[in-house]
Parts: structure tokens; C-alpha cells; sequence
């Protein structure tokens, strides 16, 4: 069993079957989930870039947060890198979807991965690769892995239902009966 998969194990296994009643944040330490014990500071470094940057707009953090190494595994080809890799990710969302957030649902942390199960909802009111906002809202789930050493993300593993995303904001065909 390689090193990655035994730490998933272990942190899956001191996991209780029930989500917690509330997301883990910043504000609810006590909502911690026991994997995150042990390895509190790249909880918080995620929970940081999630409410302060994700969510809050501080984009003057990136450059604290995101490593030059930051490898998004997830991105598609040729897509930026590093801390530009966050930016141009959020110039883009926050254009199309100027509300958007995306709220906790379960976060574990297995050595200096942190893994995280969240929901993503969002208005589209901006263009979106190309498509003309309009104006429906989508509730999405995802579900990503973090690369997080020394207080600052090195890598990104990840997926959201981007299907489920442009079904509902009408950006795909209806099926035919």
C-alpha cells in the first residue's frame, strides 16, 4: 500500500460515518474533525484560503498561501501555475459568478493532504468561456485534495459536478423526447 493511500486509510478510519451538523471554519474550531488533530496548521491554512481568499475576495493573500511550486493536477492543459493559478482561477469564477461560494460539508486531513468535500453555489450574471450569462443559479458538489506543507498549498487534486453546473444554469442542450 503506497504512503498516500495508508494516510487516506488511517484518516478515513478515525472518521465517524455522520457528516458534522456544521461545516468546519475558522469560527467553529470545536467542529474539528479528530483527523485534523496533529495537523492543525494546514487545516487552517486551507480554512484560510477558503473564507479569506475563495470566498472573501483578499486576493493580497495568494501570494502568502500558494507556494511558486503550486501544481493545479486538475487544471486543464497549459493552465497557469503557481499563485497565478488561484488568480486567473477567481478573475474568472468571480467574472461569471460574483456570488459564488463554496461551503464545507467534510474536511479531513491525512498527513499534508487535506481533503475536502464541499458545495459550490453561484449566480451566473457574467460571461462564462464564452457562453452569455444567464441569470440561473447552480448548487454543486466537489470534492478535492490539497497538497499543504509548511503553511502554504503545493498542489491541488480535484472535481466539482461541472455537468450538474452547466445543466443548471442551461448551458447544455435539452435531451430530446
Amino acid at each position: 500500500m503506497s504512503r498516500w493511500n495508508a494516510m487516506l486509510v488511517l484518516a478515513l478510519a478515525g472518521y465517524s460515518l455522520a457528516a458534522p451538523a456544521c461545516a468546519d471554519s475558522l469560527a467553529t474550531p470545536e467542529l474539528m474533525d479528530p483527523s485534523c488533530r496533529g495537523h492543525e496548521q494546514n487545516r487552517s491554512t486551507y480554512l484560510r484560503e477558503l473564507e479569506l481568499v475563495v470566498n472573501g475576495g483578499q486576493m493580497e493573500l495568494v501570494d502568502e498561501l500558494i507556494a511558486p511550486e503550486y501544481v493545479n493536477h486538475s487544471g486543464p492543459p497549459g493552465s497557469p501555475q503557481g499563485p497565478e493559478a488561484i488568480r486567473s482561477y477567481l478573475k474568472l469564477l468571480k467574472g461569471a459568478f460574483p456570488d459564488r461560494k463554496v461551503k464545507n460539508e467534510m474536511l479531513l486531513c491525512a498527513g499534508d493532504y487535506v481533503i475536502v468535500r464541499s458545495t459550490v453555489t453561484g449566480m451566473s450574471t457574467g460571461p462564462y468561456f464564452g457562453r452569455a450569462p444567464t441569470g440561473r443559479t447552480f448548487s454543486v458538489t466537489g470534492t478535492d485534495i490539497y497538497l499543504i506543507r509548511d503553511g502554504r498549498f503545493r498542489g491541488r487534486w480535484g472535481n466539482e459536478d461541472a455537468l450538474g453546473m452547466m445543466t443548471q444554469l442551461g448551458y447544455m442542450p435539452a435531451e430530446s423526447r
